[in-house]
């Protein structure tokens, strides 16, 4: 079968691979049909993350059933699927808990694409995969809504929503602003517009890419251009608690930015940074004291896809929100190579069943 591989900086490659075998009864085998880029599959074809090839690609999208085993029993060959970007059991403690990000059962990493283990599991851009413990795993596609819209739930439109999402069903109408700056940039988008879909009272989306700013505006966002000194220009004194925003997104992997968005949010807010990864081996400068006076939080880590899809599927069902904006590009499968391979906010390929 045929499997997309990053090799080195802006070189993909095809390459024939053996067909998975089902491992044990409680795995599926998947034909993707519907898959689409993360924002790290972009910074790390770019050059920015110190990987060597051969790696296979692709952890969000959907696809069809092929083979199922004997144990699995809420699918059966032909179902439509949404497949998860991380691997997790559904039965250890942090799986219990909802963190299955952090499942006990495999290696941390443990992922579709670009994991340390992922020449096992394989990618999504791949005529087929293994998805194993199915049962858990997959959620069904639900009938009717258009496969494009739904690919990225498997981790960066969902990623998008938590950075929003529940923080404000604890502070509903707040304000909400989020700094995008290393590209592709997709996961700041879809917090923008998650935040406008949900009622926030202000949604500022600070970029320097008049690309992604213009995106945003069409998501319904206040678009801001930003450098450093511009958040720093909105920051309230240091002895001041007033101002700031409820909620604030580093979806852009800046240091100095981060450490701006700490002050520059609100009395008992959030700052939430779905940029993590952009930050190896950095000590960011955390102002501890400002953030104990003004009782805020703040929060990180992998998104844990299993345990949040099912809210913003049901709203992108239910045409509260549209990812659509967020997507540059549709190409059919065989043509993958050229967009993936050049600038791009969200790349999607397709293909029939």
């Amino acid at each position: 079968m045929q499997q997309l591989n990053f090799i080195g900086k802006y070189n993909l490659e095809w390459h024939d691979v053996p067909m998975p075998s089902l491992p044990d009864d409680q795995a599926v085998i998947v034909r993707p049909l519907t898959a689409t880029t993360c924002d790290f599959d972009g910074f790390a074809i770019a050059g920015f993350a110190p990987i060597k090839g051969p790696k296979p690609l692709g952890h969000e999208g959907e696809g069809v059933i092929i083979n199922v085993g004997d144990k699995v029993t809420r699918h059966k060959i032909g179902d439509r699927v949404i497949m998860p970007w991380k691997i997790a059991c559904g039965s250890c403690t942090p799986c219990g808990r909802g963190h299955t990000a952090q499942c006990a059962s495999v290696p941390p990493e443990d992922s579709f694409g670009w994991g340390v283990n992922s020449h096992i599991w394989g990618g999504f851009f791949s005529d087929a995969v293994v998805v194993p413990w199915a049962d858990f795993m997959l959620t069904k596609m639900p009938k009717g809504v258009d496969p494009l819209l739904l690919a990225g739930l498997a981790d960066n439109i969902t990623d998008g929503w938590r950075a929003v999402g529940p923080h404000l069903k604890e502070r509903p109408g707040g304000s909400v602003l989020i700094a995008g700056f290393a590209p592709p940039g997709s996961i700041g988008l879809y917090a923008a517009g998650w935040a406008v879909a949900l009622g926030a009272g202000q949604v500022l989306y600070a970029d320097y890419d008049q690309d992604r700013l213009a995106r945003a505006a069409e998501m319904g966002a206040e678009p801001m251009d930003l450098n450093v000194e511009t958040l720093r220009s909105l920051k309230p004194k240091p002895w001041r608690l007033e101002g700031g925003f409820d909620i604030t997104v580093d979806a852009g992997g800046n240091p100095e930015a981060l450490t701006e968005l700490v002050y520059l949010t609100a009395r008992a807010g959030v700052c939430i940074s779905t940029a993590g990864i952009g930050y190896p081996r950095q000590t960011i400068p955390f102002p501890v004291y400002e953030m104990y006076r003004k009782s805020m939080s703040f929060h990180t880590g992998w998104v844990h896809t299993h345990s949040l899809i099912n809210e913003p599927l049901q709203l992108i069902r239910d045409g509260v929100f549209d990812p659509g904006p967020v997507t540059s590009t549709i190409v059919q499968w065989e043509e993958a190579i050229e967009p993936l391979t050049a600038p791009f906010t969200k790349v999607i390929l397709t293909r029939d069943a």
